[in-house]
């Protein structure tokens, strides 16, 4: 070999020595705008981040710049000696390795700090940190002692998924601080990629020192969690926690080694408190649990803080969040999808709930005896304040079906002593085969709803009087099919778009999460006999093509005459097929329309003399004949004994059946109306025979449905002392 060739092999094994050298020296570069400017290169994360604030001062970026990175030991900023420091990868697919046992990365009273995700902090998502441990004192990151005005985004963590009685560890924590630092605020969590442990992201404050406050988490996807997927726990205050998603794509041990819930959305904080456009679906349990464990949607119970520390007047909107919880979870006792409570009166917190458009489906097949609820609302009275509660526009669907002494509830909603509470518009639904189960549509905690009319009258006259019982039909898309009436819902300030963005009607809104088409109007007026000084009375309007059943909605009678809007959906079609109209009270005659009608989007229906009813089966002025009471077809002497016998006991209230007249009292002057009409031997008359089907037992008038049924026990109490606080 000459001379020349030597030479030119001795430069090549230089420059490729140089540059592995460079490479193993290089994993990480700082760079900063005062103290060593840099661009310096580290061998490993923790060496460049112990530098932060020490070396390297004023605005700090710290680039990874190679694949994977292992980290031997927690890698800590732990200095204030700098304004800001951005953490970001440079290239692609850039991995860090954690197999220790605490926390892999650490701000340690390190303030305005980005970790970014993305490649040079603005392109694709890139960076990922991977924790193989499966202890509970694990962390992906971890903000304590005083960490402030600090950001994780667009970042990837990764924790061991949970599939035993052990208890996991943490993606990320906002934590605890010691004496003479303060609350970890102002920090935000966002478009992160979250996956495992035994909770996903945990906001908690410290005792008798410190709030956590100002915490915003959002637009994140966090799944496979064993306890709770999003946890902003106690001695927090003012959280935003929006456009979040919640899953499991694959099961998982449900409960850890220790606690016997799981939730995908839990709060316990005070202050200004937003729950919106969340997507909490697909929870499932492994089902090898020896004991039983509840599945809990998204739930609020705002804890109070103790001295010294500060408890602010505390409101909660809960707005446009999707649940859907379909998953079998056969070692399931209790499914909350939507839970709205507060702990056992005197440890919890007065503060004012505001649960507007949400929609919350649960199913699935279990084995165990189950109480079961789509939506829990039962916001108690602390005794530190006046507690409000405000429900417009949810919707929640029931259709879990378990072993035949369970209960399956669409929508609980309990009225507290000395709490505010306004609800309305909302949608309960709960239905199943038989023998899994007794299905309720509405609860109150102490009676079954399975109707329209029964629910309301319950409630009559200060509660939910539009909420309505229909079934609400959604695709694998979340986006509304098929749907029925009583869709309606109530414009509320602020919830101007739906869960997707879209624009709702400032009219006629859709009720739950989703918006739809518009809704069809058919305005009717109708009166009833005998009540033309009466409150409002309830009617249901049935639509049938020929003699099958289509669709219902209910409205009301004012003053024994009135004219109504009634909504529909999409159930009900334009222009193409003519509706005849049954009507249907709780105290005079069925009775249908003597024509039919076809649907525009505004449709009008007069029943304003006797032959606008079907056979002229009404008085000459089209009022529908007092008085019906038991809803067999014939006013007769069974009807009179129903009367008579509530005039005996002295019966009296809001739309009582047998409370003819309306004014509230059954007494003599209601017999003789029954009296007279049942000497002329009315019965309705129908245009054909009907067959009944589930939707029909629904609106029929008999008995059954304008009362409320017992429970078989009052659950209530159980729930509320057995609700688990976690901390």
């Amino acid at each position: 070999m000459n001379l020349t060739v030597k030479i030119i092999y001795a430069i090549i094994f230089t420059a490729v020595f140089g540059c592995s050298v460079n490479n193993l020296y290089s994993q990480v570069t700082v760079t900063a705008t005062a103290g060593n400017l840099g661009p310096t290169n580290y061998a490993s994360l923790n060496a460049a981040l112990s530098q932060v604030g020490v070396l390297h001062n004023g605005d700090v970026t710290v680039m990874i710049n190679a694949t994977p990175v292992t980290l031997g030991a927690t890698s800590t900023i732990g200095s204030t000696g700098f304004t800001s420091c951005t953490i970001y990868p440079t290239i692609a697919g850039c991995t860090l390795n954690y197999a220790g046992a605490a926390t892999a990365l650490s701000l340690n009273g390190s303030d305005n700090v980005i970790i970014d995700g993305r490649i040079d902090g603005t392109g694709a998502q890139s960076l990922s940190l991977n924790c193989t441990a499966t202890t509970s004192a694990v962390r992906g990151i971890t903000m304590q002692n005083g960490a402030q005005n600090n950001i994780v985004r667009y970042v990837n963590i990764t924790l061991p998924v949970t599939v035993s009685a052990i208890n996991g560890g943490r993606c990320i924590e906002i934590a605890q601080s010691v004496a003479g630092t303060s609350g970890n605020d102002n920090i935000t969590i966002d478009h992160c990629n979250l996956s495992g442990g035994d909770r996903s992201i945990q906001v908690f404050g410290t005792s008798g020192l410190y709030l956590n406050s100002n915490i915003t988490i959002t637009y994140n996807k966090v799944r496979n969690s064993s306890t709770i997927a999003i946890f902003i726990g106690s001695l927090v205050s003012n959280v935003i926690c929006d456009y979040n998603e919640i899953y499991d794509d694959v099961p998982v041990y449900k409960g850890g080694a220790s606690v016997t819930s799981a939730r995908s959305i839990n709060v316990q904080a005070t202050g200004n408190v937003s729950i919106r456009n969340n997507n909490v679906h697909d929870i499932m349990d492994n089902g090898i649990r020896t004991t039983a464990v509840s599945i809990q949607g998204i739930l609020t119970i705002p804890i109070k803080s103790p001295a010294p520390l500060p408890n602010p007047v505390t409101n909660v909107t809960v707005q446009n969040n999707f649940i859907n919880l379909q998953a079998n979870n056969i070692k399931v006792t209790s499914t909350f999808g939507l839970m709205i409570t507060g702990v056992a009166p005197g440890s919890g917190l007065d503060y004012n709930a505001m649960v507007y458009n949400n929609t919350s489906l649960i199913g699935g097949a279990g084995t165990l005896t189950e109480n079961n609820y789509a939506c829990y609302f039962d916001v108690n009275n602390q005794g530190t304040g006046t507690s409000t509660a405000t429900y417009y526009n949810n919707v929640g669907i029931n259709l879990r079906t378990s072993s035949a002494a369970s209960q399956h509830s669409g929508i609980e909603f309990y009225v507290e002593p000395g709490v505010t509470n306004t609800s309305d518009y909302n949608t309960g639904y709960s239905d199943g085969a038989v023998n899994t189960g007794t299905h309720y549509d509405f609860t109150d905690g102490m009676f079954g709803y399975n109707s329209t009319f029964s629910w309301r009258d319950a409630h009559c006259p200060d509660y939910e009087q539009h909420s309505a019982i229909h079934p609400v039909n959604y695709d694998a898309n979340y986006l509304l099919t098929t749907n029925f009436g009583d869709m309606n819902g109530k414009p509320v300030t602020g919830v101007s778009s739906d869960y997707f963005g879209n624009s709702r009607d400032p009219i006629h809104p859709y009720r739950g999460a989703v918006e739809g088409p518009a809704l069809k109007v058919l305005t009717v007026t109708a009166s009833l006999e005998k009540r033309e000084s009466a409150p409002k009375s309830q009617m249901n309007v049935a639509l049938y093509d020929g003699c099958t059943f289509v669709d219902y909605a209910t409205g009301y009678i004012i003053n024994g005459s009135s004219t109504e809007e009634y909504f529909f959906s999409n159930a009900v079609v334009n222009n193409t097929t003519a509706y005849r109209l049954q009507c249907l009270t709780a105290t005079n005659e069925e009775s249908w329309s003597s024509g039919t009608v076809m649907f525009t989007l505004m449709l009008l229906a007069n029943f304003a003399s006797a032959s606008d009813i079907y056979g002229s089966n009404g008085t000459p002025d089209g009022k529908f004949y007092a008085a019906d009471v038991n809803q067999d077809g014939v006013i007769d002497g069974s009807d009179m004994a129903l009367v008579e016998n509530d005039a005996l006991a002295g019966i009296n209230g809001c739309r009582v059946a047998t409370d003819i007249n309306g004014d509230e009292i059954i007494d003599a002057s209601d017999q003789a109306f029954v009296d007279i009409n049942s000497s002329f031997g009315y019965s309705t008359v129908t245009p054909c025979t009907l067959s009944p089907s589930s939707a029909t037992d629904k609106i029929s008038m008999d008995l059954k449905n304008v009362k409320r049924v017992k429970l078989n026990s009052d659950k209530k109490a159980n729930l509320i002392s057995g609700l688990e606080l976690q901390e």
